[in-house]
């Protein structure tokens, strides 16, 4: 069947491996293409290797929500039918191919998606001592639930709003009965969060201006007390 995954990035080098694996496991007939943002590390390199489609764009060498935005409404258009799924490289649906051929048949143009916080325990920056794929633990986290998969011939404008946490969706709309969890591969150790907190707390401040991104954080000590947080308050996913 047709899956065309777009997913965003910039600096993913650790990530990018992993959501790629993610993807080709749960839909093997997938179709991957990155949306690079002038990436300085190996994550086009990487991408490449992994048989993924790699497009460049530019925000300037900073966090630039608006054009993230805009990138997110149109960079699929070029597909005509099909299911697409369009997330960041933290963002890992979990839906079968099975699954998206039933609801395709039930009618059903956009999935009714779950948000959930995956709460690793990795000691290391690089994530090289825990298998992701193996992550359990969870915070629910409503600003993940995002309608990220959708049916190409049903759908002809998503009309995302800045970090597509809200949506207008044009075209025949159905929504999924069945909820589908986003795993949002944010917090999966302590050097980890803190190396991505603090990086895009660096490249916020022009979001900032425009009174948004304020939940990156730049202070060790309360990117810590944020993780302990949520690891002490976690949940089993079944």
């Amino acid at each position: 069947m047709d899956i065309n995954i777009f997913l965003l990035c910039y600096n993913e080098q650790i990530l990018l491996p992993h959501t790629v694996a993610h993807y080709k496991h749960w839909l093997p007939s997938c179709n991957i293409t990155i949306y690079d943002n002038e990436s300085t590390d190996d994550s086009v390199t990487i991408a490449k290797k992994l048989g993924c489609n790699v497009i460049s764009w530019s925000s300037n060498n900073q966090i630039d929500n608006f054009i993230n935005r805009d990138v997110k409404n149109n960079c699929w258009k070029s597909i005509e039918k099909g299911w697409i799924i369009m997330a960041d490289m933290d963002e890992w649906i979990c839906v079968t191919e099975q699954q998206l051929i039933e609801e395709q048949n039930t009618g059903t143009s956009i999935l009714q998606i779950i948000g959930a916080d995956m709460i690793g325990e990795s000691n290391t920056l690089d994530l090289s001592d825990i298998n992701l794929h193996e992550i359990c633990k969870y915070v629910h986290n409503g600003w993940e639930n995002k309608s990220l998969c959708f049916l190409r011939e049903k759908i002809t404008e998503m009309n995302y709003t800045v970090g597509a946490h809200n949506d207008y969706p044009v075209g025949e709309i159905k929504i999924s009965e069945k909820y589908y969890v986003n795993k949002h591969m944010d917090w999966l150790g302590l050097p980890f969060s803190i190396n991505k907190q603090k990086s895009r707390y660096m490249r916020a401040s022009y979001m900032r201006k425009n009174n948004l991104s304020y939940h990156y954080m730049n202070e060790e000590e309360q990117i810590k007390k944020k993780y302990f947080n949520k690891l002490n308050n976690c949940e089993i996913l079944g």
